[in-house]
Protein backbone atom coordinates (compact mmCIF):
# COMPACT_ATOMS: atom_id res chain seq x y z
CA UNK A 1 0.00 0.00 0.00
CA UNK A 2 1.30 3.57 -1.01
CA UNK A 3 1.93 5.79 2.20
CA UNK A 4 -0.60 8.49 2.78
CA UNK A 5 1.15 11.78 1.20
CA UNK A 6 2.10 14.62 3.23
CA UNK A 7 -0.37 17.11 3.68
CA UNK A 8 -0.30 20.49 0.83
CA UNK A 9 -2.52 22.97 -0.36
CA UNK A 10 -4.29 22.05 -3.74
CA UNK A 11 -1.90 23.79 -5.31
CA UNK A 12 1.25 23.18 -3.98
CA UNK A 13 -0.16 19.46 -4.37
CA UNK A 14 -0.92 20.06 -8.03
CA UNK A 15 2.26 21.58 -8.20
CA UNK A 16 4.56 18.59 -7.31
CA UNK A 17 2.48 16.28 -9.38
CA UNK A 18 3.24 18.43 -12.45
CA UNK A 19 7.14 18.61 -11.85
CA UNK A 20 7.57 14.85 -11.59
CA UNK A 21 5.28 14.43 -14.21
CA UNK A 22 6.81 16.60 -17.01
CA UNK A 23 10.03 14.44 -17.46
CA UNK A 24 8.20 11.23 -17.58
CA UNK A 25 4.93 12.81 -19.87
CA UNK A 26 8.72 13.40 -22.30
CA UNK A 27 9.88 10.15 -21.86
CA UNK A 28 6.20 8.47 -22.24
CA UNK A 29 4.32 10.82 -24.24
CA UNK A 30 0.55 10.50 -24.02
CA UNK A 31 1.63 6.62 -22.81
CA UNK A 32 1.95 8.14 -19.88
CA UNK A 33 0.06 6.40 -17.09
CA UNK A 34 -0.83 8.11 -13.56
CA UNK A 35 -0.06 4.71 -11.89
CA UNK A 36 3.45 6.45 -13.37
CA UNK A 37 3.18 9.65 -12.00
CA UNK A 38 1.87 8.30 -8.95
CA UNK A 39 4.73 5.90 -7.97
CA UNK A 40 7.35 8.44 -9.35
CA UNK A 41 5.65 10.94 -6.51
CA UNK A 42 4.90 8.34 -3.93
CA UNK A 43 1.71 9.03 -3.66
CA UNK A 44 -1.26 7.11 -4.42
CA UNK A 45 -2.99 6.70 -7.45
CA UNK A 46 -6.17 8.55 -6.41
CA UNK A 47 -4.16 11.41 -5.32
CA UNK A 48 -3.36 11.91 -8.67
CA UNK A 49 -6.93 11.95 -9.87
CA UNK A 50 -8.50 13.92 -6.90
CA UNK A 51 -5.50 17.03 -7.80
CA UNK A 52 -6.58 16.72 -11.34
CA UNK A 53 -9.82 14.57 -12.29
CA UNK A 54 -8.38 12.76 -15.30
CA UNK A 55 -5.12 11.98 -16.91
CA UNK A 56 -5.75 14.94 -19.66
CA UNK A 57 -5.85 17.37 -17.09
CA UNK A 58 -2.91 16.56 -15.72
CA UNK A 59 -1.05 16.76 -19.46
CA UNK A 60 -2.48 19.87 -19.82
CA UNK A 61 -1.35 21.18 -16.63
CA UNK A 62 1.58 19.76 -17.66
CA UNK A 63 1.80 21.47 -21.22
CA UNK A 64 0.61 24.95 -19.52
CA UNK A 65 3.43 24.69 -16.89
CA UNK A 66 6.44 24.01 -19.62
CA UNK A 67 4.65 27.22 -21.63
CA UNK A 68 4.77 29.30 -18.24
CA UNK A 69 7.49 31.69 -19.13
CA UNK A 70 7.05 32.97 -15.80
CA UNK A 71 10.00 31.74 -14.17
CA UNK A 72 12.54 32.07 -17.77
CA UNK A 73 11.27 35.97 -17.13
CA UNK A 74 12.53 35.75 -13.52
CA UNK A 75 15.81 34.65 -14.68
CA UNK A 76 16.46 37.21 -17.18
CA UNK A 77 15.87 40.00 -14.68
CA UNK A 78 18.06 38.36 -12.27
CA UNK A 79 21.50 39.12 -14.63
CA UNK A 80 23.48 41.03 -13.48
CA UNK A 81 23.03 44.63 -15.25
CA UNK A 82 26.75 45.19 -14.57
CA UNK A 83 28.21 42.46 -16.99
CA UNK A 84 28.86 43.66 -20.48
CA UNK A 85 26.32 44.48 -23.02
CA UNK A 86 27.68 40.88 -24.56
CA UNK A 87 27.77 38.88 -21.47
CA UNK A 88 24.00 39.62 -19.95
CA UNK A 89 22.87 38.82 -23.67
CA UNK A 90 24.41 35.75 -23.55
CA UNK A 91 23.31 35.07 -20.25
CA UNK A 92 19.99 35.80 -21.48
CA UNK A 93 19.85 33.62 -24.62
CA UNK A 94 21.11 30.65 -22.35
CA UNK A 95 18.43 30.96 -20.16
CA UNK A 96 15.32 30.71 -23.08
CA UNK A 97 17.74 28.10 -24.85
CA UNK A 98 16.81 26.34 -21.63
CA UNK A 99 13.48 27.50 -22.05
CA UNK A 100 12.87 26.71 -25.63
CA UNK A 101 14.63 23.19 -25.31
CA UNK A 102 11.90 21.92 -22.64
CA UNK A 103 9.10 23.25 -25.09
CA UNK A 104 10.38 22.15 -27.89
CA UNK A 105 10.77 19.05 -26.19
CA UNK A 106 7.35 18.60 -24.83
CA UNK A 107 5.65 19.35 -27.96
CA UNK A 108 7.97 16.74 -29.94
CA UNK A 109 6.63 14.13 -28.20
CA UNK A 110 2.97 15.23 -27.94
CA UNK A 111 3.20 15.52 -31.74
CA UNK A 112 4.82 12.30 -32.81
CA UNK A 113 2.13 10.77 -30.78
CA UNK A 114 -0.38 12.40 -32.77
CA UNK A 115 -1.70 14.31 -30.05
CA UNK A 116 -1.62 18.81 -30.16
CA UNK A 117 -0.13 20.36 -27.60
CA UNK A 118 -2.94 21.98 -25.14
CA UNK A 119 -2.15 25.57 -26.21
CA UNK A 120 -3.89 28.72 -24.31
CA UNK A 121 -5.65 30.35 -27.23
CA UNK A 122 -4.83 33.98 -25.94
CA UNK A 123 -1.19 33.04 -27.55
CA UNK A 124 -2.76 31.37 -30.45
CA UNK A 125 -0.48 32.82 -33.10
CA UNK A 126 1.26 34.66 -31.05
CA UNK A 127 5.07 33.72 -31.31
CA UNK A 128 6.61 36.77 -29.29
CA UNK A 129 6.20 36.64 -25.47
CA UNK A 130 5.78 40.45 -24.15
CA UNK A 131 7.04 40.11 -20.83
CA UNK A 132 10.27 37.87 -22.64
CA UNK A 133 10.82 40.98 -24.97
CA UNK A 134 10.88 43.37 -22.31
CA UNK A 135 13.17 41.44 -19.72
CA UNK A 136 15.10 41.30 -23.03
CA UNK A 137 14.85 45.14 -23.95
CA UNK A 138 15.80 45.84 -19.71
CA UNK A 139 18.87 43.54 -20.69
CA UNK A 140 19.84 45.90 -24.01
CA UNK A 141 19.15 48.93 -21.42
CA UNK A 142 21.15 51.72 -22.35
CA UNK A 143 23.64 49.93 -24.49
CA UNK A 144 20.60 50.79 -27.07
CA UNK A 145 22.73 53.35 -28.01
CA UNK A 146 25.01 51.26 -29.36
CA UNK A 147 23.37 49.26 -32.28
CA UNK A 148 21.99 50.46 -35.44
CA UNK A 149 18.87 48.43 -35.07
CA UNK A 150 15.73 49.61 -32.97
CA UNK A 151 16.22 47.35 -29.85
CA UNK A 152 12.68 45.62 -30.88
CA UNK A 153 14.68 43.89 -34.09
CA UNK A 154 17.53 42.61 -32.34
CA UNK A 155 15.34 41.31 -29.80
CA UNK A 156 13.74 39.37 -32.79
CA UNK A 157 16.85 38.60 -33.94
CA UNK A 158 18.43 36.90 -30.49
CA UNK A 159 15.19 34.71 -30.18
CA UNK A 160 15.05 33.75 -34.05
CA UNK A 161 18.54 32.61 -33.80
CA UNK A 162 17.63 30.79 -30.02
CA UNK A 163 14.45 28.98 -31.28
CA UNK A 164 16.72 27.88 -34.50
CA UNK A 165 19.55 26.67 -32.22
CA UNK A 166 17.63 24.41 -30.18
CA UNK A 167 14.90 23.50 -32.51
CA UNK A 168 15.36 19.74 -33.50
CA UNK A 169 14.35 20.44 -37.38
CA UNK A 170 16.33 23.17 -37.40
CA UNK A 171 19.60 23.52 -35.79
CA UNK A 172 22.33 21.65 -38.04
CA UNK A 173 24.84 22.04 -35.21
CA UNK A 174 23.84 23.78 -31.76
CA UNK A 175 25.04 27.85 -31.71
CA UNK A 176 25.99 28.14 -28.39
CA UNK A 177 24.80 30.98 -26.08
CA UNK A 178 28.00 33.25 -26.90
CA UNK A 179 27.85 32.31 -30.57
CA UNK A 180 24.25 33.81 -31.16
CA UNK A 181 24.81 37.22 -29.12
CA UNK A 182 27.90 37.58 -31.35
CA UNK A 183 26.59 37.22 -34.36
CA UNK A 184 23.99 39.52 -33.64
CA UNK A 185 25.79 42.43 -31.77
CA UNK A 186 28.37 42.23 -35.26
CA UNK A 187 25.35 42.77 -37.48
CA UNK A 188 23.86 45.58 -35.32
CA UNK A 189 26.02 47.27 -33.71
CA UNK A 190 27.30 50.60 -34.89
CA UNK A 191 30.49 50.35 -36.46
CA UNK A 192 32.73 53.31 -34.77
Amino acid sequence: MTPRAPAMSPDDRRAAIVDIAIPLLREHGPALTTRQVAEAAGIAEGTVFRAFGSKDELVKACATAVFDSTPAVAQLRGIDPTLTLDERLAAGVAVMQRHVERIVGLISVLHHAGVAPPMDPKRRGRPADPAVDAAFADLIGEDADALRKPVEEVVALLQLLTLSSVHPLMATRRLDADEIVDVVLDGTRRRS
